[in-house]
């Protein structure tokens, strides 16, 4: 038998033309798209100027069609004076679809980031017409080439990309400036910019036999989307203009968004190779400084506006400066990991109101001393540039910011929150339509930042989700910063216009009496019905002071008794309002207690069984549990009984759980009775004892006998049950000691303080330098390893509001090293 001999051979993949233009035209779903890649293009390229010129030549339709474009005959240019290309390149690289060229030559000649790295760039030549005629001059021979290709050849039935072929000219003696002057001699503008460029070296493009029919909206709209192309730059090394030869006055340079007409500017900078410390500048120009210090110079007296940065001297300064640790503004649960990875980045935003004032009270404009502006100035740029947008080396990644694109739900963040800037400290959040910002980001320093497939958007991993937590936490240091300001000028308002009240409703009610005093002398008079002689009113006029006195004093007495009865009502009215607020405030801490242990009520539901005893007893006339527990070959798991008594102890926390809801509503809570702190104290113990015993935590009270408080016992439960369980989530994590809550309360003067302590992991490092933004509205460390909040930032807000109803009584925090210890000071009346 003859033998065989096996041969072997490699196959090389081949991919056909058609697929190789539909993966490069994926990437350009729009003509806008397209023209934004090919400016890129120019960038790379060590470009000065990008021209884009719109040759469109106009055909009338038939009937009321209106008037279209000739896309056979009509022409798009790009233009630039960078550093053009050879032969070699234009065979290597330009040629070579998906080159590594821009993957591993980061940097241009002239020092800047390339913004390409896939190498499909030149299908956005396809998808904006079928033939393509580019010619260049490089700067490094100085020689001319012309590159020509039909893109219909892509498309011819069973060619592979190998098969297509384009069209290469040497020309030695292309003049590019010459060609251009020449290609444009009739269009002045044009023309006389071309004479101030140099084009010693740079590329042509024309585009021929059109895809789209441009009309002047798609114009409008691309010539907006290349104002936000750039980041906001007072001086940049790269122009764009763009013309449409249909109308040369249209269009022309574009601008970038730089503004100058601003209330707050802030400069955030970080860098993770450096000393990893936020970095920010803040910029206040919302407020008259003159008018601050003659007028307003009393709200320097609050205690907060007497250090750094809010004195008189910090708002006389051009800029403060902030310094941070990045991870001082994040939670602890946060990767370290995750954090280093999202690498250097600056942060710049503008905050600008729309209107004078943020509240919409009369007399808000004599609160602050707002400087002026032009509101319709603000609104119409605001309408074009606003929104956070994401530059990646000096070009926007899209749709981050786009017509003001909410991609940070800064709106969703403010609706919770609505109030204006003057409201309690903490509470204050930006709206979305009044904040422009730009975020620069690289391709070396941020590795972690992809772009999706279709270079819309960057991919939302783990890194990013952090890094956009980092961002509104930087607009939250912006926030802090106008609330405190705002705040305190608020309360200066209040108190200078407390006696002006004062003495408002007593001439009002002066005036009153005395409306009600000429209104009883004239229906006197007129049911006498006759005149006094002269004599008799001589007697009068001699009696007068007695008469007026009575009259007076007939009128004070019936005055006053309407008044007593208007005050009854209004002190009843204004009663139901505090119990019905108090039931309010009472139903949102239960909300916060079962949203605290939510997940132990999600997996009961599923499981509740009524009546475990029942159970057994039935259970039992038919098994006897005696010989289940003496089986051997039966898993203590696998025991009914054991199984309906595991049903009990659920049944038991649930139950626990209700009877703290039901009894938080019941009335007696909701109205003031001399409350014994001993009494209440025990009462709140066991009320809270199972769920403390199955978590193996000791509640210790410790208190004198005689601390007595007229006080709603709703309110101290909302106190109390807060704070509680807040120490429950401290101590949880407590290995190698016992897990301790600690309550004492005594007198000291005329006051009682009580002392809340626990042994648990304390305040979370962000709050190192300014402990007291934990009793701030919506503030919380509780938050997710991307660094979102999973917190309500509620419950301390909730306890300091209560607390302060009570004479002005306070909460402050007094130990931080080994776990949390505060004290509340209730003023008791005399």
């Amino acid at each position: 038998m003859e033998n065989t001999v096996a041969i072997t051979k490699k196959l090389p993949f081949k991919v056909s033309a058609r697929t190789a233009k539909l993966i490069g035209l994926e990437n350009f779903s729009t003509e806008e798209g397209a023209i934004i890649e090919l400016v890129k293009n120019t960038y790379d390229a060590d470009s000065k100027n990008c021209l884009l010129i719109f040759d469109l030549i106009q055909k009338s339709n038939e009937g009321d069609a209106g008037v279209s474009i000739n896309k056979e005959f009509s022409k798009i240019y790009i233009i630039d004076n960078g550093i053009g290309m050879t032969e070699k390149i234009i065979s290597n690289q330009w040629m070579t679809i998906g080159t590594d060229d821009k993957l591993y030559e980061h940097t241009s000649g002239h020092g800047r980031i390339k913004t390409g790295a896939k190498g499909i760039g030149r299908f956005a030549l396809n998808r904006l017409g079928l033939l393509t005629n580019l010619s260049t001059v490089s700067q490094q021979d100085k020689k001319g080439v012309e590159w020509l290709v039909d893109w219909r050849d892509f498309d011819k039935q069973g060619a592979v990309v190998s098969d297509v072929e384009a069209l290469l000219i040497n020309n030695e003696k292309l003049n590019l400036k010459d060609v251009l002057l020449e290609r444009f001699k009739d269009f002045g503008r044009v023309r006389d910019l071309l004479n101030d460029i140099s084009f010693e070296s740079g590329t042509i493009i024309e585009i021929n036999e059109l895809n789209d029919s441009w009309d002047d909206s798609q114009l409008i709209r691309l010539y907006e989307n290349l104002e936000v192309l750039l980041p906001p730059k007072e001086q940049s090394d790269f122009r764009i203009d763009m013309f449409f030869l249909g109308n040369i006055e249209n269009f022309g340079k574009v601008k970038t968004a730089f503004y100058d007409d601003f209330d707050y500017k802030v400069e955030a900078s970080y860098d993770q190779n450096n000393d990893k410390v936020l970095k920010l500048d803040i910029t206040r120009k919302e407020l008259d400084i003159d008018a601050l210090e003659n007028r307003y110079l009393e709200v320097f007296n609050y205690e907060a506006m007497k250090s750094y940065p809010y004195t008189l001297e910090d708002f006389k300064r051009d800029k403060i400066r902030i310094e941070k640790p990045l991870t001082s503004i994040l939670p602890k649960g946060v990767s370290i990991d995750l954090i280093d990875q999202i690498g250097k980045f600056d942060f710049t935003f503008y905050f600008l109101k729309n209107t004078i004032s943020d509240d919409k009270n009369e007399g808000d404009i004599k609160k602050y001393p707002y400087r002026s502006f032009n509101s319709a100035n603000r609104k119409s740029w605001l309408k074009k540039f606003g929104g956070v947008k994401i530059f990646r080396d000096e070009f926007r990644i899209r749709p981050y910011g786009e017509k003001g694109e909410d991609w940070l739900r800064l709106g969703e963040r403010q609706s919770q929150s609505p109030g204006g800037a003057g409201q309690r400290i903490g509470g204050y959040r930006i709206r979305p339509n009044q904040i422009a910002g730009t975020i620069n980001i690289s391709r070396l320093n941020n590795a972690s930042f992809q772009d999706k497939s279709g270079r819309e958007g960057i991919i939302e991993n783990d890194v990013f989700e952090i890094f956009k937590n980092v961002v509104k936490d930087i607009i939250a240091l912006f926030e802090k910063d106008r609330n405190t300001i705002m705040f305190y000028l608020s309360e200066l308002h209040k108190y200078r216009n407390k006696e002006e009240e004062k003495r408002r409703k007593a001439q009002e009610e002066a005036d009153n009496i005395k409306k009600a005093q000429e209104e009883e002398e004239a229906k006197n008079s007129l049911e006498s019905g006759t005149a006094a002689s002269e004599e008799e009113n001589e007697n009068l006029q001699e009696e007068g002071g007695n008469f007026e006195e009575k009259s007076e004093s007939s009128s004070y007495t019936q005055r006053e008794i309407l008044l007593a009865d208007g005050v009854q009502i209004l002190t009843k009215e204004n009663a139901e309002k505090d119990s019905e607020i108090r039931l309010l405030r009472s139903l949102a801490s239960v909300g916060l207690i079962i949203s605290s242990f939510a997940h132990e009520v999600k997996s009961l539901r599923s499981r509740l069984i009524p009546r475990t005893e029942h159970l057994i007893n039935e259970l039992s006339k038919y098994l006897d549990e005696n010989d289940l527990d003496n089986k051997e070959d039966l898993d203590k798991d696998d025991n009914p009984f054991y199984m309906i008594r595991l049903m009990r102890d659920e049944d038991t926390k649930l139950k626990h759980w209700l009877d703290y809801s039901l009894n938080t509503l019941k009335r007696d809570k909701r109205e003031r009775t001399g409350l014994l702190f001993s009494d209440y104290f025990d009462r709140f113990k066991s009320t809270w004892n199972k769920a403390l015993q199955q978590r193996n935590i000791e509640l210790v009270l410790e208190g004198e006998d005689d601390c007595k408080i007229q006080a709603f016992e709703v309110d101290m439960d909302s106190i109390f049950n807060n704070l509680l369980s807040n120490s429950i989530n401290a101590v949880k994590g407590v290995k190698g000691r016992i897990k301790t809550i600690i309550v004492r309360w005594k007198k000291v003067d005329n006051n009682i303080e009580i002392s809340f302590i626990d042994n648990g992991k304390g305040l979370d490092v962000k709050y190192k330098d300014d402990p007291d933004l934990i009793f701030a509205l919506h503030e919380s460390s509780k938050q997710d390893i991307r660094g979102n909040k999973i917190g309500t930032g509620l419950g301390l807000y909730i306890v300091q509001s209560i607390i302060e109803e009570y004479n002005d009584s306070t909460i402050s925090i007094v130990g931080m090293a080994d776990g949390l210890n505060l004290k509340i000071t209730f003023k008791t009346r005399k």
